[in-house]
């Protein structure tokens, strides 16, 4: 079992924390964080009804979990693995939880940084601006569902397909009851060309 006591911890968000995987440099253990649990597992800010429905705490893994297996399975003939997301790897056992364990994206520093990291650094530049274009024509290409998505959740590397690139860590999967963007890509496309807006505009675009 790994001890999360004696892992580096990367960076956090509101329902996660994510830390160094301790044998494989290019790999991170998303946790969700402890104190928004119940004993049951449940979601603790949620209403006893909703925080207990399948699950749990674990709905946000399931989802990222369930598109990525859908992209594989779309791109099965091309044989793709690779996509405008996180790459997932599977599951590990911690002292906190159940961890889920993905690629590690890293900046051409060797640090990961997120698209809001590049804004406020002023290194979002015009290799970064043709990225992102790229990223969210991908994303449609792709099929790629988005929960919440914000800028974020969307980091920044050159390394991984030996090209400035953008790849959406947070924010993964549908998260409609009845799943219409899932279900239609046209659906799919609005919704990521106003997610796409919504970004440029918050950033100066």
């Amino acid at each position: 079992m790994i001890k999360i006591d004696q892992l580096q911890l990367l960076g956090q968000g509101t329902q996660k924390l994510v830390y160094q995987h301790p044998d494989e440099a290019n790999k991170v253990i998303k946790l969700m964080k402890p104190e928004n649990a119940t004993a049951e597992g449940g979601r603790a800010t949620q209403s006893r009804l909703r925080a207990n429905r399948h699950q749990g705490i674990y709905r946000q893994f399931r989802r990222e979990l369930l598109q990525y297996l859908q992209l594989c399975k779309t791109h099965y003939s091309q044989k793709l693995f690779t996509f405008p997301i996180e790459t997932v790897h599977g599951f590990i056992d911690t002292d906190q939880g159940l961890g889920l364990v993905t690629e590690k994206i890293i900046a051409p520093s060797g640090e990961p940084k997120t698209l809001e990291d590049l804004v406020n650094q002023q290194q979002f530049g015009e290799a970064q601006k043709k990225a992102l274009d790229q990223f969210f024509d991908d994303c449609c290409d792709y099929h790629v569902v988005f929960g919440e998505v914000n800028i974020g959740g969307i980091m920044y590397t050159e390394s991984r397909q030996g090209r400035p690139e953008f790849v959406l860590v947070d924010g993964i999967g549908e998260k409609l009851v009845i799943p219409f963007r899932a279900m239609s890509k046209t659906i799919n496309d609005k919704n990521i060309r106003k997610v796409e807006a919504k970004i440029k505009a918050k950033i100066g675009i």
